[in-house]
């Protein structure tokens, strides 16, 4: 049995560093660098790095790119079983502007990533599925197809959503501004409302900290103060580090100490998984801060 099995996008991302967005017909030089990303395959990553026994569903397209995506999974222990090929189809591919505060915007060509609802004809036992930015279909194709925990993190498909979506979903992690799309409310209010459907929800905030709530409590924590190069994968490697804590039986406490610590020692590097920490790091990390 898998420890996790990650479902959704897996992405070639072309990284363009500035110091100040171009005006309109203008130009501004930048640094440029390509990096294996993807939520999913992001998360796959970390979770790997942490200990986890990880295995990835998801599409590549049956290019070069495509090939040295799975190779670049099976180099960090992730099971590639499950990955299919494309033909007709590129490789997921996104543009990453990062500005000088290591804050980024994105634009995202979907590519192979398009055909992973068709592609998904079985899941292998694993304690957790974790769903990253999935279409609402492929959401409620996995919730009918599995009995393992599902945690779910739906980035920019939380447009898709309605709260009652979300019923049979164990974990949901989101930022404040996925929140009040789904919600219409802060992050306090919104987190009460999505307990109603969600045993434990987590609430990203960046340089706020984290927030979560389990139907009856809730727990704040302050972010970690660090040199922020980069922010691409923050959120991905969040949730890499709570769910291994969650799944070595750590305290709710620690799962959140985890996640912070995970996306703090990643933003520190540009990339999306170039500053994912080992177990070993992690923890020494934790121990210094």
């Amino acid at each position: 049995m898998f420890d996790v099995i990650s479902i959704g996008n897996i992405n070639i991302d072309l990284s363009f560093f500035i110091d100040a967005l171009p005006d309109l017909d203008s130009e501004v030089l930048s640094d440029l660098e390509i990096f294996h990303g993807g939520a999913a395959a992001n998360f796959a990553v970390g979770a790997a790095r942490l200990g986890l026994k990880v295995g990835m569903i998801g599409c590549v397209g049956n290019d070069a790119f495509g090939i040295s995506a799975i190779e670049e999974l099976n180099k960090n222990g992730v099971s590639i079983d499950f990955i299919k090929i494309v033909e007709g189809k590129r490789t997921g591919m996104v543009c990453v502007i990062v500005e000088k505060s290591g804050n980024r915007r994105m634009i995202a060509y979907r590519g192979a990533n398009e055909a992973l609802e068709s592609s998904i004809d079985r899941i292998p036992d694993s304690k957790y599925l974790q769903l990253c930015n999935v279409s609402r279909k492929v959401l409620i194709k996995v919730k009918n197809m599995t009995n393992s925990k599902i945690s779910l993190d739906p980035g920019g498909s939380i447009v898709e959503l309605k709260p009652n979506d979300l019923k049979g979903i164990d974990i949901v992690f989101m930022n404040e501004i996925e929140c009040r799309k789904l919600t219409g409310m802060d992050y306090s209010k919104g987190a009460e409302l999505i307990s109603n459907y969600v045993n434990l929800v987590i609430i990203k905030r960046g340089a706020k900290g984290a927030y979560l709530f389990d139907g009856k409590n809730s727990i704040s924590m302050p972010a970690m103060k660090v040199n922020v190069v980069d922010t691409t994968g923050a959120g991905d490697a969040f949730d890499a580090g709570f769910l291994a804590a969650m799944i070595k039986g750590r305290s709710l406490n620690e799962c959140l100490s985890w996640g912070i610590a995970t996306a703090s020692i990643k933003i520190q590097k540009k990339g999306a998984r170039s500053g994912l920490p080992t177990l070993e790091e992690l923890l020494k990390f934790l121990s210094n801060y």
